[in-house]
């Protein structure tokens, strides 16, 4: 269950900072997020997967 909730809200936050427009989400000009948000979501993304996996098998 917490698995699958991290898959669906790292996908949500991914759709959320995608650029819009041809111009990048405001918040991802301010230096802390510009790096901090991809690695929240990529690793979000990964233990949401794994426990996913590890709870079908």
């Amino acid at each position: 269950m917490i698995g699958a909730l991290l898959v669906v809200l790292s996908i949500a936050l991914l759709w959320f900072f995608l650029p819009r427009h041809g111009q990048p989400h405001r918040w991802m000009a301010l230096p802390f997020i510009e790096t901090a948000v991809p690695l929240l979501v990529v690793m979000a993304f990964t233990g949401g997967l794994t426990m996913v996996i590890e709870y079908v098998f």
